[in-house]
């Protein structure tokens, strides 16, 4: 088919041996899904090593986390190099995410991305649809001047069994600003989500604390990102309770909340979470077991020092644009 610049919001599937088995090919299917979408991308990621470690998270944390990054990454660093800044992308686990995505009616689909090997699960996907009486979605087969990975190298990925010590926690902690939404806050909303058993507690920057923010003409309210915080969880993780709630101080919920067992976290503020910790000891809590992301590191063995260097991942930058854009 042709593509259609009225194609608002696009699915992109890929499909993945492994978690670390993302390559170039990979990335230019995101790279060439970015430059025909107009509003929203989302990328339906179908990965059987990812179903491993579905009980036994903080084994597969250090993977996951690396295929997110660079799943988001790929995607933000064309959308910038495009002037497409405020493209919205998100990335989804197919199974992990517990629904059918190809079934959102928040979504709203108007394309199916994907290439020649995946086109009979695209179809599928207008089958299912049919089935629950929705349209049926046009096809758009993704051609790419590279060769995808060979059946050789695919078959050369092996699944490494999750320890059988697993670790995983019922109520979890993470929070932030969440201004303008972008790829650096869903890596650490979807990395707080994996860990999480049962609830998650985001805590979302009241507007009192940001009075000395740049550029705050353009902040959004508490209202809307609370608003978006929440149809992000529900997008990528269906199936926990979710309670995002506006904090007042840096501890927000973590130092009246018993029942918290663990926090997610930027390197950046790490100090902050030990501060949470020496909180939580005086009143007699236990200490929160504390995740740290790194969602753009020169450690990050996918991205370049040049990509490193040239990808702003901030809403500062984004407010800024706004700014200048009138």
């Amino acid at each position: 088919m042709s593509m259609s610049s009225t194609n608002h919001s696009a699915l992109l599937y890929i499909s993945l041996p492994t978690l670390s088995s993302i390559t170039d090919y990979h990335k230019e299917l995101i790279s060439s899904s970015v430059d025909k979408a107009t509003n929203l991308l989302t990328i339906l990621v179908s990965c059987h090593e990812l179903d491993y470690y579905i009980n036994d998270p903080l084994t597969g944390w250090t993977q996951v986390h690396n295929l997110l990054s660079t799943l988001y990454i790929s995607g933000t660093k064309k959308a910038y190099e495009t002037d497409k800044q405020f493209l919205d992308i998100d990335v989804i686990f197919e199974n992990w995410c517990g629904y059918q995505a190809e079934l959102s009616n928040d979504r709203q689909f108007d394309v199916l991305f994907g290439t020649i090997n995946e086109k009979e699960r695209l179809q599928l996907f207008n089958e299912t649809r049919k089935k629950f009486s929705l349209s049926e979605l046009p096809i758009y087969i993704l051609e790419l001047n590279m060769q995808p990975p060979s059946i050789d190298s695919i078959a050369s990925y092996k699944i490494p069994l999750p320890l059988s010590n697993s670790k995983t926690f019922n109520h979890v902690a993470v929070g932030g600003t969440f201004d303008h939404l972008h790829a650096g806050h869903k890596i650490l909303l979807t990395m707080t989500a994996w860990i999480t058993g049962e609830r998650l507690i985001c805590g979302v920057t009241s507007d009192i604390m940001l009075r000395n923010k740049k550029f705050r003409e353009q902040l959004e309210s508490i209202d809307t990102r609370i608003t978006k915080v929440r149809q992000f969880l529900e997008t990528i993780r269906r199936g926990l309770n979710y309670e995002v709630v506006p904090i007042y101080d840096v501890y927000g919920p973590t130092i009246t909340d018993a029942e918290i067992q663990a926090i997610v976290i930027s390197q950046e503020t790490r100090s902050g979470a030990n501060s949470i910790n020496d909180e939580r000891v005086k009143k007699g809590f236990q200490p929160l077991h504390i995740s740290i992301i790194e969602v753009i590191s020169s450690s990050n063995s996918s991205l370049s020092n040049d990509e490193l260097k040239n990808l702003k991942l901030s809403s500062t930058y984004l407010r800024e644009l706004l700014c200048k854009k009138g």
